[in-house]
C-alpha cells in the first residue's frame, strides 16, 4: 500500500460511523495506531462498558449454569444444628406435591439452636426466638442463623429427603432448594460485583496505560498529541485481545485465564504498535517512501 493509499484508508476509517470506525480500527497493528483520532470522550466511555462487557459474556453463560450454592456459608449456624438425630428424625418423611408430610412432629433443643419438624404456628414462633433455627413445615422449611434475615423456603416439587442417610446429602438437598429460590438474587449480586471489579481494573489499565504512552509525545519522534489520543490508542489495543479472551471463555471458562489473555495480549500488541510505528505518523510516511 503506498501513501496516498494509506491516507485514503484513514480518511475512509474518519468517515465510518461509531461503532464500526473501532472494529475497523483493531484489525491491523497500523489500524490501531492510526485510528487513534476517532473517538470522542463519549465513545471511548461505550468502547470500554462494550470491552468489560465482553469480558462478562463467558462469566454469565457459566453462571447461568449454577444449580446449587453452598448455603452453609451463609446460615453456618443453622446449618450446624443439622446432625444425624435430625436425620433419624426425617427418615419417615413422606414429600408429594410440593408437601412434606410427617407422622409426627419433632421438637430438637440444644445450647446453639433448634431443629422442628411439623410444629405448631406457636411452636415455631417459640423456636424462631432462638438465637439459631431450622423448621421443617409441610410447605416450606424456615431457617434463622443469629441476627440475620429470617429465611423462608418453599419446596419445590422435586424436592427430596425420603432417601437422605447423611448429613452431607441434608445440607445439600437443603442447599439447593434455597438456591433455586434465590438464584436471581445470588448471580444477579455476583454479576454486579464482578461487572464493577473488572470494570474497575480495565478503566485502571487504560488510563494508566494512556498516560505512559501520552508521555512519548515529549520525545523527539512521537506525534501523539493528547491524552484522548493515548487514550483511544490503548482501547485500540484492547480490543482484539479481549475478543480472543472471550471466544476462548466460551470453550474453556476460567476467568483468570480470560484476564491474562486480555492484559498479555494488550500488551504485546501495544509493544508491537510501538516497534512498528515508533507512535509517530513520520515513520509510517518514511516506511511507504521507502517502499516506493
Amino acid at each position: 500500500m503506498d501513501l496516498i493509499s494509506e491516507r485514503n484508508e484513514v480518511n475512509n476509517m474518519k468517515k465510518d460511523i461509531f461503532p464500526i470506525n473501532y472494529f475497523k480500527s483493531i484489525l491491523t497493528i497500523k489500524r490501531v495506531f492510526t485510528g487513534r483520532k476517532q473517538l470522542n470522550w463519549f465513545q471511548l466511555i461505550i468502547v470500554l462498558l462494550f470491552i468489560n462487557g465482553l469480558m462478562m459474556v463467558p462469566l454469565s453463560v457459566n453462571m447461568a449454569k449454577i444449580d446449587s450454592y453452598p448455603v452453609e456459608e451463609t446460615y453456618p449456624n443453622a446449618f450446624a444444628l443439622l446432625d444425624e438425630s435430625v436425620v433419624d428424625e426425617l427418615e419417615s418423611v413422606e414429600y408429594s406435591e410440593g408437601k412434606l408430610s410427617l407422622p409426627d412432629s419433632f421438637y430438637l433443643e440444644t445450647e446453639d439452636g433448634i431443629v422442628g419438624g411439623n410444629i405448631s404456628s406457636s411452636k415455631e414462633e417459640q423456636a424462631l426466638e432462638a438465637e439459631n433455627a431450622l423448621i421443617f413445615q409441610e410447605n416450606e422449611f424456615v431457617i434463622k442463623d443469629q441476627d440475620n434475615a429470617v429465611s423462608t423456603v418453599r419446596y419445590t416439587n422435586d424436592f427430596s429427603i425420603e432417601s437422605i442417610t447423611t448429613v452431607e446429602q441434608l445440607q445439600d438437598e437443603l442447599s439447593r432448594q434455597w438456591f433455586i429460590q434465590n438464584k436471581g438474587f445470588i448471580v444477579g449480586s455476583l454479576l454486579v460485583s464482578i461487572f464493577i471489579l473488572l470494570l474497575v481494573s480495565i478503566v485502571v489499565i487504560s488510563l494508566g496505560s494512556s498516560f505512559f504512552v501520552y508521555l512519548t509525545k515529549r520525545g523527539q519522534i512521537s506525534t501523539i498529541q493528547t491524552y484522548k489520543e493515548s487514550v483511544n490508542l490503548v482501547v485500540n489495543a484492547m480490543g482484539l485481545p479481549t475478543l480472543i479472551a472471550m471466544v476462548i471463555g466460551l470453550v474453556q471458562f476460567n476467568i483468570i485465564t480470560m484476564i491474562m489473555i486480555q492484559s498479555f495480549g494488550f500488551i504485546i500488541l501495544l509493544l508491537l504498535v510501538f516497534t512498528k510505528t515508533r507512535f509517530s505518523d513520520d515513520v509510517l510516511e518514511e516506511e511507504e517512501n521507502r517502499k516506493r
